[in-house]
Order: structure tokens, then sequence, then C-alpha cells
């Protein structure tokens, strides 16, 4: 099959969950089948190949998020990139990125034209939050959201919480989760420098790492030795390394942008906890890797985070209150709190994701090619 992804960031330049499932699954089906990545011009050098993926950039890269968020313009400038590249293709299956929307769109009329098969891959179904996103204005991207869940496509949910979204929509999506290297996180060791607790992901409002520098200043009044890592980048890190400043505890809170994968999975594996406080998530890869790594985790209690979910099926995690949070950091340090593996890890490898992902192409296209 010749296959290709839709999304307007790429992984390894832009590194969060959804360039890493793009990325995961890609590199696997690339061992079989032809793969192109569309997306933007996040390098110099001309188109390249990376891990048997080819990587097509269809403009120049813009920025994501203006003003603390996504950028409208930036959405639209990509989504019509994509459809003249589109239009000059063939391919067999299109698996488009449900956000940021508008390329969905440019994906679904190529599709009408050449009969490829177009699949939409969600990892959020923001519905009503996007008033709280974008005040009245939210009214713009419910409306659009709603329009790319009703396009005839395959839909493809990363989480059970995301398919029950979009079954409120009349979507019926097939769930295939993101996924783990688990045979990378084996082959790591435990990282000599040993962290309290961990927190990765995007410096965004949403994610809440501000949470962590006030469980640090909470705690740290209590007279707790405590020493915290945030890993990630994005708009808000100078508000949150001011507040550290703020609240005095600086010396207690270390930020790095960015650390391979393997050095992620050795801190990991050398933290008491890795402490997730968003309050917006799809699936939660950080917090899927963290228990691979044995590493408890804990989580905010909100309606729109999977990873509430998450760490009930597997078991090595909690959800707790906002409030509660530097309570259930300090029971789990003092070793009050024991958290426990419920289900076997092995099924969320990225092999067998890919396989599955795989099997549901291949069942559409030989369908349609009878």
């Amino acid at each position: 099959m010749k296959i290709a992804f839709i999304y307007d960031a790429a992984y390894p330049f832009v590194k969060g969950g959804a360039e890493k499932r793009i990325y995961e699954i890609a590199k696997r089906l690339a061992k079989r089948h032809d793969v192109d990545w569309i997306t933007l011009k996040w390098w110099d050098e001309e188109n390249f190949e990376l891990d048997g993926i080819r990587y097509v950039g269809v403009g120049e890269w813009k920025k994501l998020y203006t003003q603390n968020r996504r950028s409208i313009k930036e959405a639209l400038y990509f989504g019509g990139k994509v459809l003249p590249f589109l239009k000059k293709q063939k391919y067999d299956v299109v698996d488009c990125t449900a956000f940021p929307y508008f390329s969905c769109f440019s994906a679904k009329f190529v599709s009408l034209l050449d009969r490829s098969k177009l699949f939409i891959t969600w990892h959020e179904v923001w519905d009503n939050y996007w008033y709280e996103y974008l005040g009245k204005a939210g009214f713009f991207g419910k409306f659009v959201e709603k329009r790319v869940a009703r396009l005839k496509a395959k839909h493809i949910a990363v989480s059970n919480f995301t398919a029950n979204c979009l079954e409120k929509l009349g979507v019926n999506a097939v769930v295939i989760p993101n996924g783990v290297d688990l045979e990378l996180i084996k082959s790591v060791s435990p990282s000599d420098d040993r962290w309290d607790i961990v927190f990765a992901g995007r410096l965004i409002k949403e994610k809440g790492a501000d949470e962590i520098i006030k469980i640090v200043a909470k705690l740290s009044k209590l007279n707790i030795e405590i020493k915290a890592l945030i890993i990630g980048d994005g708009p808000e890190k100078i508000e949150i390394k001011n507040l550290a400043e703020e609240l005095d505890v600086k010396d207690l809170v270390h930020f790095v942008e960015f650390v391979t994968p393997e050095a992620f999975y050795s801190i990991l594996k050398s933290a008491k906890a890795f402490v997730l406080p968003s309050k917006r998530e799809g699936f939660g890869i950080a917090a899927l890797e963290a228990m691979a790594c044995e590493t408890p985790v804990i989580t905010l209690k909100h309606p729109m985070n999977a990873v509430v979910e998450l760490v009930e099926e597997i078991g090595l995690g909690i959800s707790v209150e906002r409030q509660e949070m530097p309570n259930a950091v300090l029971s789990l340090l003092k070793g009050e709190l024991r958290l426990n593996l419920k289900k076997d890890i092995d099924e969320f490898s990225w092999d067998n994701i890919a396989k599955k992902v795989e099997k549901v192409y291949e069942g559409i296209v030989l369908t349609k090619n009878r």
C-alpha cells in the first residue's frame, strides 16, 4: 500500500503525542509499505527520509501557537497547502490527524476525486471546551470540529474516552490506542540522577506544569526534601520559571527542554513519581511510558483527562482532585501509597499498535478494491 500521514507538526522536530504516534506507527509500516508524512517544512534541506518514512514539506513551517493558543492562521495555511499536493498524488490510504481540522477537508475533497481511502485519527474531542479556549469565538471551533466528525471516513480514536466523545457526535470510531517502545525501555538503566517527581509535556496552560511548582513549594514548607524535573517547552515556560522563583523553589525544580527517548526512560526509572496535572489529555503517552518504566503516575481527576481512564485500566497510578495532589505525592514519597500494575503493558507495544492500524487499513482498502 501507498500510505500518507497528514499532520502539520512532525517528529522529531516537534515532540508531542500526536507526532510520536505517527512516527512510531509509520516507521514500522514503512518496512512493508510506501509511507509519506505530509507536513510543513521543519527542516532546512530538501525532502528527506528517516527510518523509511519520506518527509514531504508542502509549505514553510509556521508558529503553531499565537498568544498561547493554537494558531488558526497556521491551520488554514497548512490545509491550503495540502490540497494541491494531494491532487498530484495517488495514495491507497490517507490518514489525517483530526486537529487542526482544515487539512481533513482537503484530504476528503481529494479522496472523492481519486477514490483513496480516508482515515481520520482523533486524539481529542473538545466540544464545549471550545468556549473556554476561545470565548464566544469557540462557536467557530465547535462548528468546524463537528463538520470534520461528519466527514465520510474511517474514524480512529486513540482511547475509549475519545471514542465515547465521538459517539456523542454520532461517530462510530474504532479504538487503536497509543503505545510504548517496550524493547527500548527494557534496554535502558535507571539514571544516576534521582528525581522525586517528573513532569513531561508541552508547557501550555492546559498541561498544568505550574502545579508541579506549587506542589514542590507546599511540600518544601513542610520540610520535605523534594526535587522535581520538568521536561518540555512551550509558551508558558517563562511564566512557570517565574513562578518557581516567586515561590522560592527555583533550586528544587530543574527544567529541560528536550531529552532523547533513552534518556527519558532512564529518568523515569529513577523517579519516584510521574505527575501529570493536565486537565486535557486525549490519551497521555508519557503517562503510559512512566507505567511501563514501573514508575507510579499521579494525574488530575478531570472530565477531559483520558489519563484518568488509563491509570484505572493499568493500575500503576491514581487520579486525584487538584487540591489533593500535594498530599498524594507526599503519601507516595513516604511509601504510604502503594500502587501496582494490574494489566500487562505488552499489548501497548508500538509493534502491536502498528499491526492493528495496518489491519484496519488493509480491511478497508481490500474491501474498496473488490
